[in-house]
């Protein structure tokens, strides 16, 4: 007999698993009934803080899909139906200034929301993990998914982090953990033309003013340090002319 014929300790009142949608580094995305997902974090984390920004935001008018219901781990949220901005990128539906336009004005739109009641001054909402693969092209527009990063603070450390996960994808290609977007056959070139896309659509914000400080989380979550140390590189090397920003050259 099957633990879903015979629930035990460990699934007993927990919500039956439907088919999997996506799979990321840290989570995975089930299927909910007509129009919903349910978001199940691999470690079981308390959501509540991800919920209430998630929730912020959506009050404000910042484009992500609407959240029905908290859960023990995880959260149930609207379906959002629609290629990822990588894809879409990818498939030479948008080529890379389209996308890095797309990303920019969503920093953009973001960073100029209110922040939450008793955020220090001068900090915004952040997502810190706004990248082409967690943005969805619904059918009213993108929309921003995965917010499990997402706090207040400076905006150029959510600038520096789009900013550096492009530039370690283009230095070391995108982590084979990362989940579902480690299919999609992006190429180095590819990711390197988009991030300078991204850069020359974000230069007035100085993307990199917090980049050592970004570089310092980045180690912090884990990530592998030579990548981390390499995207960096690349990225002062960009910022200094020392190596040519054409697409077609890989650092």
């Amino acid at each position: 007999m099957t633990s879903a014929e015979h629930p035990d300790a460990t699934t007993a009142g927990k919500p039956a698993d439907g088919a999997v949608v996506a799979r990321g580094r840290e989570a995975v995305v089930l299927d909910a009934g007509p129009g919903l997902v349910r978001r199940r974090y691999l470690d079981g984390r308390d959501t509540t803080t991800e919920v209430a920004l998630h929730r912020h935001v959506a009050a404000h008018g910042y484009p992500v899909p609407a959240l029905h219901e908290q859960e023990p781990g995880g959260m149930v949220m609207e379906r959002v139906d629609g290629p990822t901005l990588l894809e879409a990128y990818v498939a030479g539906t948008l080529d890379a200034d389209a996308v890095a336009a797309v990303l920019a004005d969503l920093h953009a739109r973001l960073h100029a929301l209110p922040p939450p009641l008793g955020t220090a001054g001068g900090d915004r909402v952040l997502h810190l993990d706004l990248h082409p693969a967690n943005v969805l092209l619904g059918a009213d527009g993108p929309v921003v998914v995965d917010w499990a990063s997402g706090r207040t603070g400076d905006p150029a450390l959510d600038l520096g982090h789009t900013a550096i996960v492009l530039a370690e994808a283009t230095v070391a290609g995108v982590d084979g953990a990362a989940g579902d977007v480690a299919a999609v056959a992006v190429t180095r070139p590819h990711l390197r033309a988009l991030l300078v896309a991204f850069l020359a659509a974000v230069a007035e914000r100085d993307p990199l003013a917090r980049l050592d400080d970004v570089v310092a989380r980045r180690l912090r979550d884990g990530m592998p340090p030579d990548t981390v140390q390499a995207g960096a590189r690349l990225l002062r090397d960009l910022a200094s002319g020392a190596v040519d920003a054409a697409p077609g050259t890989v650092a």
